[in-house]
């Protein structure tokens, strides 16, 4: 998780953080407490790997997203 100086609009969010995440929570309880302006997952090696990961799955499975 990366602390970010300004806010993200609302259309980037979903470019910098992975609500899905198992760790999402903790990190979002952190920069809460930290009283930080917005954070990043882009620098999270577990971010990095689920979203590699997310799109073989999806292409391998038979059920529609």
């Amino acid at each position: 998780m990366k602390r970010l100086d300004e806010t993200l609009d609302i259309r980037e969010i979903s470019l910098h953080r992975r609500d899905d995440c198992k760790h999402y929570e903790r990190c979002l309880n952190e920069a809460s407490t930290k009283r930080w302006r917005s954070f990043s997952c882009l620098d999270c090696r577990d971010f990095e790997r689920e979203m590699q990961i997310m799109p073989r799955l999806r292409k391998a499975s038979n059920l529609a997203w």
